[in-house]
């Protein structure tokens, strides 16, 4: 006897049952999560504890103990300023709202909030924590290598982290001009007979750092098979590191080196070089490095890497944009363009970016955001993106400019100073290593490079009260300028309620005509009588 067939369960099910089910399940998802992270089911990191084989153990608890300490005064500074700046803000929207303001105050407030902000130092804080960071690097350190890029060196040497350096008798000071493959080669082998006529100068190019991944981080290498993550070759590493093994006095002991230079100039980048490792933090902005940071590239040399100098405010507005230790705003970005521009060949500019010509730096910013695609809604060119890619080539390892040697008047680099830097150091040697490293490197031709009008020495600010005698001029300028406005506001309303009453005087007939055209006062408080709206349809349909 052949089987029935047996028709199957249909799945069809009522909205309102579907819409339940879903909304249980999404329920217990999330009480699941909940649970989790309640509990702490997350993957913990691992200790990295240091072995107790391992030598020097307290001085690197002691190290890691203080830099804990330093971050957390950082965090409590930073957290005080906010809370100030909250307080002044409730502060104004508190009198703002306030119902017993006379207009006098009101108009006043009106013009502070119209009143734009003007550029101030807003990273006091981190100004002086890195002054006080660049301060212990130097009093740590045995060697103090000055980081100069190659495409402008004089406007990368700080003139008092120069003398802070020559005022310890013990203490060597050698300049490392890196960024070399971004320069002509007839420029940088100019710099370099300059710069060694006062202190011993090495030529240097970091490995390409483009991105994190470019560098070997610690992990297993599958032998056969090529490391595409490493970077490219660096020129200039076994000099320096024979260089610094010259200068240790003995086998057995060993020297601290410390990196000082402005910012972006590549102190982090030359670390990871002669570690041939990711040790330091590398980036393009500025400020990367915060705190000072060791790192033994063997078993004699410990390199000290710092955060970048501070460069004064009363450097010319080239060098504060360049080598400031701190981005530029989005607002300065057209002041930042203007004065780069200015102190570079326009033709050259032109021909770089492939770009028509130009009359003022709104018109190359809108000429460059156009040619590379930043456009706003409705086509309308994104000027602020195109201006911070702008400088983003000038600071970066990007653009290729370069100055003309110069020979600057430094009063505090004597002979005497000059002989006691080459002592121990074979200068035959040095120019040699220099010559090969050059050879060796692939630099842009002086057609297709920017030529860039040096803005000569900087001048930093290594002393902590400095900043501090800044801010409080700064604070006194602005409350000075504040009370004059105040006081033209103040006359500005006496003269004009002096000729309304002058008016009213005069002509009493007008005010009376005022006061008769004057509209009446309508009072809401009087409690209307109820009127009864009900709809009679006996009076309205008869």
């Amino acid at each position: 006897m052949r089987r029935p067939k047996l028709r199957k369960a249909s799945k069809r099910m009522t909205c309102s049952k579907r819409f339940k089910i879903q909304k249980k399940v999404r329920e217990h998802k999330r009480k699941v999560k909940k649970q989790a992270k309640n509990s702490g089911s997350r993957k913990q990191k691992k200790d990295l504890s240091i072995p107790n084989d391992a030598p020097f153990k307290e001085a690197i608890l002691r190290e890691a103990e203080l830099r804990k300490e330093r971050r957390e005064e950082l965090k409590k500074a930073q957290k005080l300023e906010r809370q100030k700046e909250l307080a002044k803000k409730r502060n104004l929207e508190a009198k703002r709202s306030d119902p017993a303001e006379t207009k006098q105050a009101k108009k006043k407030g009106d013009k502070k909030e119209t009143k734009q902000p003007k550029s101030t130092k807003i990273h006091s804080v981190s100004e002086k924590s890195f002054c006080l960071e660049v301060n212990k690097v130097i009093e740590a350190s045995d060697v103090v290598l000055e980081v100069l890029d190659a495409r402008d060196p004089l406007g990368s040497r700080c003139v008092e982290a120069e003398q802070a350096v020559l005022r310890f008798p013990n203490k060597r000071l050698l300049f490392v001009l890196n960024k070399t493959d971004l320069v002509p080669k007839e420029n940088v082998e100019k710099w370099l007979l300059s710069l060694n006529k006062e202190i011993p100068t090495l030529s240097f190019k970091c490995s390409t750092q483009v991105h994190e991944r470019n560098l070997k981080k610690k992990r297993n290498i599958i032998p056969g098979r090529i490391d595409v993550t490493k970077g490219t070759v660096c020129f200039g590493s076994s000099a320096l590191l024979r260089l610094l093994h010259e200068l240790c006095p003995s086998k057995t002991d060993g020297i601290k080196v410390g990196l000082i230079g402005f910012a972006n100039v590549g102190k982090s980048s030359l670390i990871n070089s002669l570690k041939q490792a990711h040790v330091c933090n590398v980036g393009a902005v500025k400020g990367t490095t915060k705190i000072l940071q060791e790192v033994n590239i063997d078993s004699q040399i410990k390199v000290i890497d710092s955060p970048g100098l501070v460069v004064s405010p009363n450097n010319q507005d080239v060098a504060i944009t360049l080598r400031s230790a701190f981005q530029v705003n989005d607002s300065d970005v057209m002041k930042a363009a203007h004065v780069i521009l200015k102190h570079c060949d326009k033709q050259q500019v032109m021909l770089q970016y492939n770009i028509p010509d130009f009359r003022n730096p709104l018109e190359f910013l809108t000429l460059l955001s156009r040619k590379r695609g930043m456009l706003k809604k409705g086509g309308v060119p994104d000027t602020e993106s195109a201006g911070n890619l702008f400088l983003n080539d000038w600071l970066g390892a990007r653009l290729s400019y370069n100055s003309q040697p110069q020979t600057p008047a430094c009063d505090y680099i004597t002979p005497e100073v000059t002989n006691r830097m080459q002592k121990g150091i074979n200068l035959e040697l040095l120019a040699q290593d220099n010559t090969e490293s050059v050879k060796a490197l692939k630099c842009p031709s002086s057609a297709s490079s920017i030529r860039f009008t040096s803005a000569g020495l900087i001048n930093g600010v290594m002393d902590v009260n400095e900043i501090m005698k800044q801010e409080e001029s700064e604070a006194e300028t602005e409350e000075d300028e504040q009370d004059m406005e105040e006081e033209d506001a103040s006359e500005a309303e006496e003269e004009e309620s002096q000729d309304i009453s002058r008016e009213a005087k005069t002509t009493p007939e007008a005010a009376t005509t005022l006061s008769k055209e004057a509209p009446r006062s309508v009072c809401f408080d009087k409690v209307e009588e109820k009127v009864d709206d009900t709809y009679d349809f006996n009076s309205d349909f008869i």
